[in-house]
């Protein structure tokens, strides 16, 4: 019960949010994948079902690409794709997940 009403309340501002934003800008195809793709390799690095994982995770994530975007800017993204693969093979449940 707990969850749906969090998933409601978490739905209804994600909603009203981007009610807010679309008329100040405009709104085009493929606009967050960028947060997407880096959500996605912060759950895979952390591990699904994990806060700690996620919490590691994005700590990596972060220290990794600032200083790829300060040192390689051009192959930084590839760096996390890189690390989570690495991750993916060592560790098929990421870093702190749960296995089946």
């Amino acid at each position: 019960r707990v969850y749906v009403q969090a998933f409601t309340i978490g739905c209804f501002m994600a909603g009203l949010g981007g009610a807010i934003v679309v008329p100040s800008q405009s709104a085009v195809l493929g606009m967050a994948v960028d947060a997407l793709v880096l959500a996605f390799v912060v759950v895979v690095v952390g591990g699904l079902g994990s806060l700690e994982g996620a919490l590691f995770g994005a700590l990596i994530v972060g220290v990794v690409r600032e200083i790829g975007v300060s040192m390689f800017p051009e192959i930084e993204l590839a760096v996390l794709y890189l690390i989570a693969v690495v991750v993916l093979l060592v560790r098929p449940a990421g870093l702190f997940g749960r296995t089946a």
